[in-house]
């Protein structure tokens, strides 16, 4: 890339190519979001997960494709992403050039953003690792923002190790406050992140999301892939315990909650711009969020702390929490977020993203196209579920 800043000679990612939604600065290159209407102008300097991406000798050799400004849409004169494993497909969005690049074999690492499911729910369309940290793990500095209360940065893999050799390069030093109530615990690490479960080592603990599985946006397919792919893991001795909890009964309802935080907060990110040539999809979502009451708002605020200690209350002697990541493999197109019918699409993602707990979709072996099973942990224990997560692709692969 002529102009572009120097990469470090050496360090734990020296010489790996690596792409980055193109939501994301990258210096010398302007940041498209997207969007025909987005700054024409380079960046004048890197995001911050970039600067740490080049510190670590990481070539960042491109920006991707993403639906315009992150906000569920692709705009007509920009377009989606195809996905590798059958071209009629979507890749998934908005994230869905990284994990396009992913599939295809680009590239084994990239970054994308995840507001709620951005980065999860291409990885699940197109069969590759997509990893959701903590809230706060990874800056946003240098992010164009969708909803600062929901937005994380994450990684699109091809495998599980990826996804922990992008995080200990990336990962924040000091912990972010999170909006929803408490700070993150996770710490930048300076090495490798290790990712084998020891010999002898006991077998994880899952919490079965069954209500999840028997959600009528679930496809037989998905069902039968994810249903195999658990009774694998209890096969190989992970122990299953089955999670009932009154959460998982207002699935519908916190997609509302999702779609009324997200929609204001990024009303409020592009009041006084000029979205005359915008998507007429993004600016549908931003109209609605014109429309959102300071009521509305703080009810969605309380609702998100009430489902985050639901949550944290249903990994109460689990070590993770699983289910579907999607309840359908990749369609045609992108379905509309927030407005129009609902595609439950980010019905079993978004939850995550309102309590900020870490969460991966990892593929499972199944018929036509990929299918994703999302398992989630507890704040700031990303290590943890990257371990479980990896002994369970390797399960799944054997």
């Amino acid at each position: 890339m002529i102009g572009a800043p120097e990469r470090a000679a050496n360090g734990q990612l020296a010489g790996r190519p690596v792409a980055v939604k193109d939501i994301i600065a990258v210096e010398g290159v302007p940041t498209r979001c997207g969007s025909p209407a987005s700054d024409p102008a380079p960046a004048r300097s890197d995001a911050a997960v970039v600067g740490r991406l080049r510190a670590a000798g990481a070539e960042v050799f491109a920006t991707s494709q993403c639906l315009e400004y992150a906000a569920g849409f692709a705009h007509p004169e920009v377009g989606d992403t195809r996905n590798p494993h059958d071209p009629s497909c979507t890749s998934g969005g908005s994230s869905g050039g990284s994990a396009a690049l992913v599939a295809a074999g680009v590239c084994g690492l990239a970054v994308g953003t995840d507001t709620g499911g951005s980065v999860r729910i291409p990885a699940a369309y197109c069969g590759i690792a997509g990893l959701k940290p903590t809230y706060g793990l990874l800056p946003l500095e240098g992010v164009f923002p969708l909803s600062p209360a929901c937005d994380h940065v994450g990684t699109l893999t091809a495998t599980v190790s990826g996804s922990g050799e992008l995080l200990a390069v990336l990962a924040a030093p000091t912990p972010r406050t999170d909006p929803g109530g408490g700070a993150d615990s996770g710490a930048r690490a300076d090495h490798a992140i290790e990712l084998t479960v020891p010999p002898g080592a006991s077998a994880f603990t899952v919490g079965v999301l069954s209500a999840e599985l028997a959600d009528p946006s679930v496809t037989a397919e998905v069902r039968e892939a994810v249903t195999a792919a658990l009774a694998a893991l209890s096969a190989a001795g992970w122990r299953l315990r089955e999670i009932t909890a009154p959460w998982l009964g207002q699935l519908a309802q916190w997609e509302d909650t999702l779609t009324v935080i997200v929609a204001a907060e990024a009303f409020q990110v592009h009041q006084g711009r000029d979205q005359d040539s915008y998507a007429e999809g993004t600016r549908a979502l931003l109209g609605f969020g014109a429309s959102v009451s300071a009521q509305q708002y703080a009810d969605a605020l309380r609702h998100r702390a009430e489902l985050t200690a639901a949550i944290e209350a249903s990994l109460t002697g689990v070590d993770v929490l699983a289910g579907p990541t999607v309840g359908y493999q990749a369609p045609e197109q992108d379905p509309p977020f927030g407005v129009g019918e609902g595609s439950a699409e980010s019905r079993f993602t978004g939850p995550y993203n309102l309590t900020g707990h870490p969460a991966i979709s990892l593929p499972v072996p199944s018929a036509g196209l990929p299918v994703g099973i999302q398992l989630a942990g507890r704040r700031g224990a990303d290590l943890a579920l990257l371990r479980a997560a990896s002994a369970a692709e390797q399960l799944f692969a054997s």
